[in-house]
C-alpha cells in the first residue's frame, strides 16, 4: 500500500452510487424508478405491474414457489453478486424489506440458545437484543447492494416524529430503532419526492418550515455538489444531466 500525497479530482458521475430516495405514498417514487434504463426493480409491493418496469414481484414470485417473500429477495441477493448484468438496481420499497428482515431477525432470536425469554416481535427480546438483530440484517443487505457492479436506489416511506418538548416534527424513514438513522449516512445521496403542478419533485434539500408553532424538519443532500441543495423537476435523465454540472 501507498499513501497519497496529492489530491485527486472529484468523480462527479453517479454511476455506482447509492440513491435513497424518501417521501410520502404515491408521491412519484416508482413512476421514478421505472424510468431508469436498464433498472432491475424489486417490488414488494406489486405497484410496479400498473408501470413499465423491469420488475421482479416478490410477493407474486413467492407465492408461484411456495415461499416467504424474504426467501425470493435472498435468492435474488445471490443471484446479483454471482452476475449482475444490470446498469441499476431498484428496492421499493426499503421499509417492506425491513419488515421481511423482522420476522428473520424474531426467528434468529429465539433459536439463540442464550435467550431464556421467547418473543413474538424485535422490541420482545431484552437489552434490544431484537433490535439489534434486525438492524444487522438490514445493514448486510446495504453491503450486498453497496458491492454491486451498478447503481442501487432504495425507495423508502418517510414517519413524522414529534418531539413532546418543543412540539417540532422530524420526518425520518419509516425505520424501527436506530435504523432510521444508520441507513442514511451509508448512502451517497438522498432526495425527497413529492409532487408539484408541472409533475414529479426531487429535491436534494433539506427544509425547515414552521405552521402553527410547529417546526417541520427532513434532511436530505447530496455528496455530488452539483446535485446537493437542487430541487429538480425530474426524470431519471434530469438528475444524470444536473450531476454533471
Amino acid at each position: 500500500m501507498k499513501l497519497p500525497t496529492e489530491r485527486k479530482e472529484p468523480d462527479m458521475t453517479v454511476d455506482g452510487d447509492m440513491f435513497l430516495i424518501i417521501g410520502e405514498p404515491k408521491a412519484g417514487k416508482s413512476t421514478l424508478a421505472s424510468g431508469v434504463p436498464d433498472c432491475l426493480v424489486i417490488d414488494t409491493q406489486g405497484g410496479h405491474n400498473k408501470l413499465p418496469s423491469m420488475s421482479l414481484d416478490l410477493r407474486e414470485e413467492a407465492r408461484n414457489q411456495g415461499k416467504e417473500p424474504m426467501d425470493i429477495f435472498k435468492q435474488a441477493m445471490v443471484m446479483l453478486k454471482k452476475n449482475c448484468p444490470y446498469k441499476a438496481v431498484c428496492i421499493d420499497t426499503l421499509d417492506d424489506i425491513s419488515v421481511m428482515a423482522e420476522d428473520l431477525a424474531v426467528k434468529n432470536c429465539n433459536a439463540d440458545n442464550a435467550v431464556t425469554v421467547k418473543g413474538k416481535a424485535i422490541g420482545d427480546f431484552a437489552y434490544g437484543k431484537g433490535y439489534a438483530e434486525h438492524r444487522g440484517i438490514v445493514m448486510s443487505i446495504l453491503t450486498v447492494l453497496r458491492s454491486l457492479p451498478c447503481t442501487v436506489i432504495l425507495i423508502a416511506h418517510n414517519k413524522r416524529m414529534i418531539d413532546e418538548d418543543t412540539s417540532e416534527v422530524t420526518k425520518v424513514l419509516d425505520l424501527p430503532g436506530r435504523l432510521a438513522h444508520h441507513v442514511p449516512g451509508e448512502v451517497d445521496h438522498i432526495g425527497i419526492a413529492s409532487k408539484s403542478k408541472k409533475g414529479f419533485v426531487l429535491s436534494f434539500e433539506g427544509y425547515e418550515s414552521e405552521r402553527s408553532g410547529k417546526k417541520s424538519i427532513m434532511q436530505a443532500g447530496s455528496r455530488n455538489p452539483h446535485l446537493n441543495g437542487k430541487v429538480i423537476e425530474t426524470s431519471w435523465d434530469a438528475i444524470l444531466e444536473t450531476a454533471k454540472g
